[in-house]
């Protein structure tokens, strides 16, 4: 950081998936579903809701949903937003009957004038009355509406100790081999918030494991991943619970549920 199943589960490039194709015109833009927009997967009403972008196998996608479903984290997921018609993620949310939207569209859906562009996809997720956004493996620039409109909303997971090995094309593997290859003794996932910018806004939360001389990069990455469904949840629950708070310099911090400390 930005599916098809053989019964057609995704009925439209870049529509709202809730079991039964809804209704779409022939410019492809996205009309809600009055389910989805009032309860999330749970169909617990009036919850903190969450959009979950993905490009892969969704396993912090996975890890969020579940400390939403354990009460970890006080909030519902709402939508699950990918490019890849086939990713894990995605297919995982079909099978668990949770919304999915298509963005960006391929070259041939903007030439057949379908697709979500990034303004219809911020109505999209207003329609769904999306409060976050979480960027979890997603390998997409993810346009400026949406940077506005979840201004301080939106956290992304980086692979590594931010601001080294990040910004484009530092993604996955390619983060873990230039970790291993530099002789960095530590490493850890990050989770920052979410500017125009590859992976330079403010870093809300970290976890710092070993690197040892004789890592392989499948054992680094391997390590981190462990991490990342820890700190990931972590991170969301307190934003979404309003104990992020930031500093003058526009520095967020975390406050500790128990008291007045500061993480």
């Amino acid at each position: 950081m930005s599916c098809v199943s053989a019964q057609r589960a995704w009925h439209h490039p870049g529509v709202l998936r809730v079991g039964k194709t809804p209704k779409v015109s022939r410019r492809g833009r996205f009309v809600r579903a009055a389910t989805a927009a009032s309860a999330g997967d749970d169909g617990r009403p009036n919850k903190n809701r969450v959009a979950v972008f993905v490009s892969g196998g969704g396993s912090n996608l996975r890890a969020l949903h579940a400390a939403m479903q354990d009460g970890s984290v006080d909030a519902q997921l709402a939508v699950v937003v990918s490019n890849a018609l086939d990713c894990g993620g995605v297919l995982w949310a079909q099978e668990n009957n949770i919304p999915t939207l298509r963005y960006p569209p391929t070259k041939q859906d903007k030439a057949d004038g379908v697709g979500l562009t990034p303004e219809l996809l911020v109505v999209a997720l207003d329609e769904l009355n999306v409060g976050f956004v979480c960027l979890a493996g997603y390998l997409r620039l993810i346009p400026p509406a949406l940077c506005q409109r979840y201004e301080k909303k939106m956290l992304n997971i980086h692979p590594a100790l931010l601001p080294a090995f990040g910004g484009k094309g530092m993604h996955g593997n390619a983060v873990h081999a230039a970790v291993v290859a530099s002789g960095a003794r530590v490493t850890g996932p990050t989770i920052h918030f979410v500017t125009e910018q590859f992976d330079e806004g403010k870093i809300l939360a970290q976890l710092v494991v070993p690197v040892f001389p004789t890592d392989s990069v499948d054992d680094v990455a391997h390590r981190v991943l462990k991490e990342e469904h820890q700190v990931f949840p972590h991170a969301l629950s307190a934003l979404v619970d309003g104990r992020v708070e930031f500093r003058e310099d526009g520095v967020p911090k975390i406050k500790k549920k128990d008291g007045d400390a500061w993480e």
